[in-house]
């Protein structure tokens, strides 16, 4: 605008409105070159400029009018990150905009806020002061409480602005329907790149990092099959004196009396703001008091939306709003979502070309991060209650054949499991001997859930209660496993599992006993798997710093019970399995010369540069201090080199760490460091389980200040190798560290 009455043209800034200076300062915290960008955060959308406000998507309209007619602002459409495949309009501050700004420093006595409390993403809530206030106090007073209340009703909103606030850092976990205690560790340390399992080394791992307020939210969502364990953790970390924050409807699980923080409706004045200005105050006021001040359904109001009657519930008024102007495409997108067991990336979900409308209509609730997304709690709900066995059912099935195409992706294989197993399908256990070791490294704590829920349905079925005693020795829940042992007849999977049992409580003659009764049965194959597994176990059932204890009569009397196949590649590869046995237990007898006759041998059956052969001259070169510390340097690094497989690589390098670690050599801790963390593999089974055995042991050794946790963990990932003495050996320096 130009004022005329002067004969040089000069600008007549306007001023603006509340909602209106709002929503420019906010537009004015993003880059300019956002403007010309292909991809654009969320928070520039429609959705995005709601929640940062405060207010619904409606009381936008007239600020962002005013502001696009004033050139403050312009709007485009573009492709939302996380937002689906189609674009939708998104906003961007202009030179003039920013020009306002400079012309208006901010001025927090001028904009009159009654009431409001941002976090660190710009997010706004309005008219919880008192429940604010009253969080401070109960936390500072209690140091841990639990905040309820109703779906939508705004707990997670509060618990956001709370933690901005916090003194402390505020460290966040979201439960869902699959979560276990893991996932809440992960959650809150999410530039860890290796947690601890065992339960009290997570606890001592946590409080190394310093003190926290640690939240939980969505806690009601926890499946009873972790709550022992969470329940546990969460007790451990307060008596530690870190602060804890819960957050779920009512009722919660067992145990929680914590003291209580009930979150209600909003007041009708507060609710009436949430509405926007655009709205005369009286229908404000009129629409908040027949939504009852209830957050997530003013959120869904849209001006002319038909009102719920005096005393009728919230419910109906949601079943309509949240149908309504829905085309069948997002109706079935939104379906297949209220089925969801957890928050799914936006960019994998089935329907993802509706993300966007479902969105503008405020039914979606994304991640911090804005890339995974679930229905709104409150929505689901209600939806989930419309929908019959027969819509459900084919709900189902095409949730199955999505994720089937991404098996491959153990979070994804998960799914198919929870989709197939919803329909009673037992094809849904094809192929879990091939898969078993893979998905429990990433998602032990949802197969947990879903095969405890699989076996309630089904109990006479013993294929599910094998597997999930499977699932719980991997876990090491003896009692649980115990549980499942008892539904599954078969003598060979019974006592499989038994024997595992028996490995993870240390109780040596049942594992004995039950390894014999295996051999009875086994087929010559078979009888020769279980025999070098068992010796394997055997040789390396001890800590490298300890003397062996190892009865080596006893591990040839085994050999000795070996039927060589007639297949010439088995036959090989199983004399090279005895072999590297036999040479393990000459290194730890100290026979020098019946270990270079052994080395020999493996040479004999393949080269001088053979990987196992150079492993093998590398351990014999250590064991008996042949050589100087370079000779020991260059061996191992031609040794390492030489390895067909990282696995392979990694485990030589345990090797000569451990060398070093006993000579007092300065180099340890930096080969150590050089180690990949155990969970770098889908190396399943006891080779993976002794190598994260090792590597913790290790870190025990080489870092003080985590010794504790170290040592605990390595004594869990010893006994999950069935590594009894070993176990043992580490929990009595573990008693010596404490």
């Amino acid at each position: 605008m130009f004022d005329e009455g002067d004969a040089r043209a000069s600008f007549v800034i306007p001023m603006l409105s509340r909602s209106q200076e709002k929503l420019l300062r906010y537009l004015g915290t993003f880059p300019d070159a956002l403007a010309k960008a292909w991809d654009v955060p969320r928070a520039v959308s429609l959705p995005g400029l709601s929640e940062a406000m405060g207010v619904v998507r409606s009381g936008l309209n007239q600020p962002l009018n005013v502001l696009l007619d004033e050139g403050f602002i312009v709007v485009r459409v573009a492709h939302v990150l996380g937002g689906g495949s189609r674009r939708r309009q998104v906003y961007h501050i202009t030179e003039k905009g920013r020009g306002w700004l400079s012309e208006h420093p901010l001025d927090d006595s001028r904009l009159d806020v009654d009431l409001e409390s941002k976090n660190q993403g710009g997010l706004t809530i309005v008219g919880r002061e008192n429940e604010l206030n009253a969080l401070k106090a109960l936390l500072e007073k209690e140091g841990r409480l639990v905040l309820t209340g109703l779906s939508g009703v705004g707990k997670t909103t509060l618990l956001k602005a709370w933690s901005a606030q916090s003194p402390q850092p505020v460290r966040w976990a979201t439960m869902d329907q699959l979560s276990d205690a893991q996932t809440v560790i992960q959650a809150w340390f999410p530039d860890t790149a290796l947690h601890p399992v065992d339960p009290e080394a997570v606890i001592e791992h946590i409080d190394q990092q310093g003190k926290h307020v640690l939240v939980v939210d969505d806690l009601h969502l926890l499946d009873p099959r972790h709550l022992k364990v969470v329940r546990s953790l969460l007790v451990g970390l307060h008596e530690r004196e870190h602060k804890v924050v819960l957050a779920g409807r009512l009722p919660l699980p067992e145990g929680f009396d914590w003291p209580l923080l009930k979150l209600g409706t909003l007041d009708p004045s507060d609710a009436a703001a949430v509405l926007g200005d655009h709205l005369d105050e009286e229908i404000r006021l009129e629409v908040a008091k027949a939504l009852d001040g209830h957050p997530m359904a003013l959120n869904l109001y849209r001006e002319g939306d038909q009102l719920p009657e005096a005393g009728e519930d919230i419910q109906a008024f949601v079943e309509q709003t949240m149908l309504d102007g829905l085309d069948d495409e997002a109706l079935e997108a939104m379906d297949g979502m209220v089925l969801f067991p957890r928050p799914l990336s936006a960019e994998m979900v089935p329907g993802s070309s509706s993300i966007g409308a479902l969105d503008e209509r405020a039914l979606l609730r994304w991640t911090e991060d804005e890339t995974s997304l679930e229905i709104q709690h409150l929505i689901r709900n209600v939806r989930r209650t419309m929908l019959d066995e027969d819509r459900l059912a084919m709900l189902h099935r095409a949730a199955a054949a999505h994720w089937a195409n991404h098996v491959d992706e153990p979070a994804y294989a998960v799914l198919h499991l929870y989709h197939t197993m919803a329909l009673d399908d037992d094809r849904f256990v094809e192929g879990m001997a091939e898969r078993f070791d893979g998905l429990m490294l990433e998602q032990s704590g949802a197969m947990a859930v879903l095969f405890d829920r699989a076996t309630s349905q089904r109990p006479q079925q013993e294929n599910l209660h094998y597997w999930a005693g499977r699932i719980a020795v991997h876990r090491q829940e003896s009692d649980r496993a115990r549980h499942h042992l008892e539904g599954v007849q078969s003598s060979s999977l019974r006592n499989e599992l038994a024997y595992e049992i028996a490995q993870i409580e240390g109780d040596e003659q049942e594992a004995e006993r039950l390894l014999q009764a295996q051999l009875e049965r086994a087929s010559d194959v078979d009888g020769v798997r279980w025999l070098l597994r068992a010796a394997v176990q055997r040789i390396e059932d001890r800590v490298f710093d300890q003397a062996s204890t190892l009865n080596g009569e006893k591990i040839q009397s085994m050999l000795n019970q070996v039927r060589l196949p007639e297949d010439i590649t088995s036959r090989a590869s199983i004399t090279v399995s005895m072999t590297l046995i036999q040479l393990t237990v000459a290194l730890l007898e100290g026979d020098e010369g019946r270990v270079s006759s052994l080395v020999e041998g493996l040479e004999s059956l393949s080269h001088a540069e053979d990987p196992i052969v150079l492993h093998a001259k590398l351990k014999a070169s250590l064991a008996f201090g042949n050589g100087t510390n370079e000779d020991h340097q260059a061996a191992y690094e031609r040794a390492a080199a030489a390895q067909t497989t990282a696995f392979h690589t990694a485990v030589v390098g345990l090797t000569f760490a451990e060398f070093l670690v006993r000579q007092g050599h300065p180099s340890a801790a930096s080969v150590h460091a050089t180690l990949p963390l155990p969970s770098a593999w889908q190396e399943g089974g006891s080779p993976g389980h002794r190598y994260a055995a090792r590597w913790w042991y290790l870190k025990g050794h080489l870092d003080p200040s985590t010794s504790a946790s170290s040592l605990r963990e390595s004594a869990r990932w010893f006994r999950q190798a069935g590594c009894s003495n070993a176990a043992r050996e580490v929990t009595q320096r573990l008693h010596r560290v404490l």
